[in-house]
């Protein structure tokens, strides 16, 4: 009998203060789509909970930018989000936010537990204080320069030059980013996370994780070595999740905490667990996320961007553990480092960035999603080119791929017709032998997170496809020994059909399509149902009209784009962040979310 695996996937939660840009894609959105497709169609049990993060001063800083109310931009952006990850064809089991009613809940609860459990400590620090502003400003408000790598841009939470996760006050010389007015320390009192004390746990389970990618687990060994802090999990704000008051004891309420809330770092990653809540709500069946979150068997994964290392190899387990020693933590963390563009960091600030509306009005979704996933910064940097997409589309989706269906259903039609019966006595040793082992050889790459090697792996099947034809020549043989060109064609035409699968969780539409013109019904799917395996049709009936999957891009595009990078003065390294989800929250929008 099959083992069905149980599957969640948890993807990066991204601000909705703009629209995600295509770095943002390659990280983090793209390779659990292949990872989800992947799985569904081998017959597993898949559960895949992403959505907008509606908090964090991101949010607040560009909605004050516009003029307008934090939650009114972030819904925006949540709606235009959902749009474009539907036209690159991503999808979830659930894309909701952490502006919900069901996700303040489950946040409140797991910081009650929390507390209960003796992991949030009270400490009074120094925070610091804008003069002129008349408050205290949060990490996003504040800049200055980074204490170790002595970035002069560093921001009051991370160093995205060197990837640090900082306490603003570490910061030299920090100043309002606002109006750029120097910064003094005052006293506040906050929650904070017993990080140091959960230090032993995540040691111990960090050491012993298997098959993750060496540098995502050195770092956070590294981060583990140089020592935990407790870190604070409450800030001065007025927008966010707050505090349940009403709950928290007497003796164990802060100073002025009618005016905190739960910092966004700690909240925003409980929409994992919120999400799978609500998604189990959804199809009523209320205790469906606990197959996943505490059945012993069920792997649980999670992708993210560089910039979101820590939280999820560290400060998330922690959390998990700290709620319940029981609970599940993360199988994998698969990290993406940066998307460069022509060898620069994207910043839209100083428009050197990729436009995704204009993107998928010039290209198509399968085309950047080809380009994107055979170049995925699983373990360095990559660079989007634009001379290099465009080769990379004419020279190996549409010379290589494309050519080789192409020729199959030409040499087809055109000797033979539409219809096509096969048997075990059609197909080729040497022809079974490469599908079988491209197959395994794929799944053992989608199932490590290398979805770069994977495809390349396809790519080569395609290559061998030509070659096969090129070898046995059936537009020779058609004119000497019919029958023996009708063996050659019927052997390329399973191996397209086997080819529709492998290409499925890399290109879905091309897929679909390709599914079509050989007149197989819709692909569907079914728990249990493994179709991640050798297939030989009993029929193929052509379809009357059969079009190029793939189209070739002028070569003149290059410049065109290229002129279209107009960044004056481009100053040295620095990472633009953004990118967001989707639809209205399930139980509406909270204009504020409440604390009782």
């Amino acid at each position: 009998m099959v083992k069905i695996r149980k599957i969640y996937i948890g993807v990066a939660w991204p601000y909705v203060n703009d629209l995600f840009h295509l770095g943002n894609l390659t990280g983090a959105y793209l390779p659990p789509d292949i990872f989800r497709r992947f799985h569904k169609l081998s017959g597993n049990e898949v559960l895949m909970i992403s959505g907008s993060d509606f908090h964090g001063t991101p949010i607040t800083l560009q909605a004050e930018k516009e003029g307008v109310k934090p939650e009114g931009l972030a819904q925006k952006y949540h709606l235009l989000d959902k749009e474009y990850l539907q036209r690159f064809r991503i999808e979830y089991s659930l894309y909701t936010s952490t502006h919900t009613v069901n996700h303040r809940r489950v946040t409140q609860e797991m910081f009650l537990r929390l507390l209960k459990n003796g992991y949030i400590k009270i400490l009074k620090t120094k925070q610091l204080y804008s003069e002129t502003a008349g408050k205290f400003l949060q990490d996003r408000y504040i800049e200055g320069e980074c204490p170790y790598c002595h970035c002069l841009e560093a921001r009051g939470d991370q160093c995205e030059k060197c990837g640090r996760a900082l306490d603003a006050l570490e910061l030299i010389n920090p100043y309002s980013k606002i109006d750029r007015s120097k910064l003094v320390a005052r006293e506040t009192e906050n929650y904070f996370l017993d990080l140091k004390k959960l230090q032993p746990v995540i040691k111990k389970w960090l050491s012993a994780r298997k098959g993750w990618r060496d540098w995502v687990k050195n770092e956070a060994l590294g981060w583990v070595e140089e020592g935990l802090r407790p870190r604070a999990i409450t800030r001065d704000l007025n927008y966010g999740v707050a505090l349940p008051i009403k709950q928290i004891p007497q003796n164990q309420r802060i100073e002025n905490i009618e005016n905190k809330i739960l910092y966004v770092w700690f909240e925003a990653v409980i929409g994992y667990l919120s999400g799978a809540i609500e998604y189990s709500q959804k199809i009523k069946k209320p205790n469906y996320w606990k197959k996943f979150f505490y059945d012993p068997q069920a792997e649980t994964y999670y992708f993210v961007g560089q910039d979101n290392l820590v939280f999820h190899t560290i400060n998330w387990p922690a959390q998990l553990y700290a709620y319940d020693e029981k609970i599940n933590l993360p199988t994998n963390v698969f990290v993406n480092k940066f998307l460069l563009l022509e060898g620069r960091k994207m910043s839209k600030s100083r428009g050197w960035f990729l436009n995704n509306q204009e993107l998928l009005q010039n290209y198509a979704a399968d085309s950047l999603r080809f380009y994107l996933a055979l170049n995925l910064p699983e373990t360095k940097e990559f660079s989007f080119g634009w001379e290099d997409f465009i080769k990379t589309n004419n020279n190996v989706l549409v010379a290589t791929i494309g050519n080789f269906i192409n020729r199959a259903f030409s040499l087809a039609k055109n000797n033979f017709g539409r219809s096509f019966v096969f048997d075990k006595k059609t197909v080729s040793r040497e022809v079974e032998a490469k599908i079988k082992q491209t197959l395994q050889l794929t799944e053992k790459q989608i199932n490590q997170g290398q979805f770069k090697e994977a495809l390349a792996i396809i790519v080569d099947f395609c290559v061998f496809g030509n070659q096969f034809l090129e070898r046995t020549k059936p537009w020779e043989k058609i004119k000497t020994n019919r029958n023996e060109a009708e063996m050659v064609i019927k052997n390329s035409l399973i191996m397209v059909a086997n080819l529709k699968t492998l290409i499925y969780p890399f290109l879905p539409e091309s897929a679909e399509k390709l599914n079509q013109f050989l007149g197989f019904p819709k692909i569907s799917f079914k728990i249990g149902l493994n179709q991640w395996q050798y297939q030989l049709p009993k029929r193929i009936r052509l379809a009357k009209e059969i079009k190029p999957l793939f189209a070739k891009i002028p070569k003149e595009q290059i410049v065109l784009e290229k002129e279209k990078l107009v960044s004056k003065n481009y100053p040295p390294s620095r990472k633009a962040t953004e990118g967001k989800p989707t639809t209205p929250p399930a139980g509406g929008l909270l204009t504020k979310i409440d604390a009782d």
